[in-house]
């Protein structure tokens, strides 16, 4: 029962090589009543000590190496949710989202390198805040932290402080400036993050190691003794994922939604889809992977837990499986889906001029929702993260399953409080996590605390001691996270730094952030930037490549006629089969969509040869009610087009330099209507100026 002297040490070893080897007898007698006497048996001893030191090194290799192994397998999981948010919004904001992941995993390790880690697991201050080991300066030269290598202790840190942070991005997308981004990453990665990390497996108040003395006996709450176990969280549930979640649903209110996602005079959600499926499954499975690396990783060491890893293992893919098995069936049952997409003619055919559709003529029905499978599947990953080893598969199963009822329940109501989270980032993470956290009060053991490592013996868990902690915990966490990034948020918005402009908004953040598109619709012109320009060059037909020259498209059968602009330097075709082409123009209406919706369909504009860019652009952008004018600057007609001008009468506005094609948007009292491309009517009166037929966009 007491601590094993150097004389019984080497006496359990010398009769431990005695007895499974047999390779010796003599001189070697009991421990209780023999001697030690003879020159080979010390030479002997000498050697097993080698060998035991060897074995412990070869111990703290296997568990650094361990720990590494997971911390790489964490950190790849920015691969996982680059790809799921990238799948998730809009094709116009893809290379931002992608862009954000790298540089929120950029600012945390290097946040975290300098401050966080020594605020998170320096010598504590007040059982508040580490305040030692800034920029690493104590570990070095092989420094152990709890019995690994401090080096891949940090590192494995640092993958966790990347995750927390990462999980922001998902609910303020589309709509947040870089810059704002940036600062709330390092804000999060150096303070907020670190101290939450103080608290509960540091030395801070809620922790099982909470506030030593000088004789290095810990006192959690509530009884201060051992007795209590402070705060149980084995990977995070509420350290990062609580964490994450409510500093987003702080910004995601601070921005409001984004445009067109609320109908302005109704209220009604209206859907915006993801753009990719694809990259949300293959980001969540991949996300998936690495939890198993990101639970598993928290027991620190291999060496004597492998048992418990298993454990984890298992626990982790139950209640992901149990979550989203859930959730999908309750979507199934509770919630209708429009048969708009699958009778999409049908639906066209009932649109009606200055009328919204009979939406009980489109008709609904019940479909397997794929962003709630996926969501729901993160969401039973991240509330099994806080009791992965001290709950049996049978209580993950049950806590799986209501973490997908958190998550459905949770997501309908930041929609019914006009919340714009655009990846469910909240309901996954923040809600998720906090009934994670409960649910180690709830179902542990104490039996299990007890082999996952927490030091105390006692029966917290059984008592019920454990949960009002739990509570008590989530509670201060979530409260700590709120009212300091509310504190960022309000200071960024102070300068008018926190929201991108609306323009820039409706165009996408790529073109104007980044001077670059995810996806290239043509890439025979270089020069050409930006959805509205494509969208203007297909209306008025033109082919040739920016800076003129070349020969008009052939005609074909009539089609159209050809006509000289009035400084003679560009040809354009007018044709019938243009038209046609507005029709696949998906994704430049889902960049102007929202300009163009909510408008008046009182069309000004003459047609010529069959075609009028007005009734091009209903045609395409069904649901749409369009006012457009065109007015060239010229003294007269052009030969052979009579009538050329505003309302088909020939009066076009004179001018010498040029032309200018005006489209004007007026608000509709029907907004909020869906259109065939997916988007929706808003609210935006404004006029905005299509760029020349050839250069590159104003």
């Amino acid at each position: 029962g007491g601590e094993a002297t150097p004389w019984s040490r080497k006496n359990i070893l010398v009769l431990y090589r005695r007895v499974e080897k047999g390779r010796w007898s003599a001189g070697v007698h009991d421990p209780g009543g023999g001697k030690m006497n003879t020159s080979s048996n010390e030479a002997l001893l000498a050697r097993l000590e080698a060998v035991e030191r060897d074995l412990i090194q070869v111990q703290e290799d296997a568990d650094s190496g361990w720990l590494a192994l997971c911390g790489v397998l964490i950190l790849g999981m920015q691969g996982g949710f680059m790809m799921l948010e990238a799948g998730t919004v809009r094709n116009k904001n893809v290379v931002t989202l992608i862009f954000k992941n790298l540089w929120d995993t950029c600012i945390a390790v290097l946040g975290f390198y300098l401050l966080g880690f020594g605020f998170a697991f320096g010598e504590t201050q007040g059982c508040v805040i580490g305040a030692s080991n800034f920029a690493l300066s104590e570990l070095w030269n092989g420094e152990k932290v709890g019995g690994v290598s401090g080096s891949t202790f940090f590192f494995f840190q640092a993958a966790f402080a990347g995750t927390a942070i990462t999980i922001v991005s998902g609910s303020t997308c589309e709509r947040m400036r870089l810059e704002a981004y940036c600062a709330i990453s390092l804000f999060l990665s150096t303070i907020v993050y670190p101290v939450a990390v103080h608290w509960v497996w540091g030395h801070g108040f809620l922790s099982s190691q909470a506030c030593p003395d000088a004789r290095g006996v810990f006192h959690p709450i509530f009884t201060r003794s051992d007795r209590s176990n402070g705060v149980i969280d084995v990977a995070g549930s509420s350290v990062v994922h609580v964490v994450g979640g409510f500093c987003g649903l702080v910004g995601a209110i601070m921005l409001g939604p984004r445009i067109g996602r609320f109908a302005p005079l109704t209220g009604e959600v209206l859907p915006i889809p993801p753009h990719s499926y694809i990259l949300v499954a293959f980001g969540s499975m991949a996300i998936w992977v690495g939890f198993f690396a990101f639970n598993c990783g928290s027991t620190i060491q291999i060496t004597g837990k492998g048992a418990l890893a298993g454990t984890i293992l298992t626990n982790t893919a139950v209640s992901a499986a149990m979550s989203c098995v859930t959730c999908t069936a309750t979507s199934l049952l509770l919630d209708k889906t429009s048969d708009r997409l699958l009778f999409e003619k049908e639906y066209e055919a009932l649109r009606v001029q200055n009328s919204l559709v009979n939406a009980e003529a489109v008709g609904y029905r019940r479909a397997f929702k794929v962003s709630h499978a996926f969501n729901s599947l993160l969401g039973g990953l991240v509330a099994i993260t806080g009791s992965c080893s001290v709950v049996s598969p049978w209580w993950a199963a049950l806590i799986g399953l209501v973490a997908g009822w958190c998550y459905y329940l949770s997501s309908k109501l930041l929609l019914r409080l006009k919340i714009d989270d655009p990846l469910d980032a909240f309901p996954v993470h923040g809600v998720c996590g906090f009934w994670g956290s409960l649910a180690v009060g709830i179902f542990c053991t104490d039996e299990a605390v007890q082999h996952a490592g927490y030091p105390h013996v006692n029966e917290a868990c059984k008592s019920g001691e454990q949960f009002a902690v739990q509570l008590v915990g989530v509670i201060v966490i979530a409260t700590w996270t709120s009212v300091s990034s509310f504190l960022l948020y309000y200071a960024v918005q102070t300068f008018d730094k926190l929201r991108v402009p609306e323009t820039m908004e409706i165009v996408g953040m790529d073109l104007v952030d980044h001077a670059a598109e995810a996806y290239r619709i043509e890439a025979d012109h270089d020069e050409i930037g930006g959805s509205i320009f494509r969208m203007q060059k297909t209306l008025m037909g033109s082919e040739q490549p920016p800076g003129g020259g070349g020969s008009p498209p052939e005609q074909p059968n009539g089609g159209g006629e050809h006509r000289a602009s009035p400084s003679g330097d560009q040809e354009i075709t007018m044709s019938r089969s243009k038209a046609g082409r507005l029709d696949t123009l998906s994704s430049s209406m889902e960049s102007i969509g929202a300009l163009l919706a909510g408008a008046s369909n009182n069309n000004n504009t003459s047609t010529h040869g069959g075609f009028s860019p007005g009734a091009a652009i209903n045609s395409c952008a069904a649901g749409f009610e369009i006012d457009t004018e065109y007015r060239p600057h010229a003294s007269a007609p052009p030969p052979g087009m009579p009538g050329w001008g505003g309302g088909g009468g020939g009066d076009g506005a004179a001018g010498a330099d040029g032309r200018e094609d005006r489209l004007q948007a007026h608000a509709h009292p029907h907004e909020g209507a869906p259109y065939k491309g997916g988007g929706v009517r808003t609210a935006l009166p404004r006029t905005a100026r299509l760029p020349p037929a050839h250069g590159p966009p104003r």
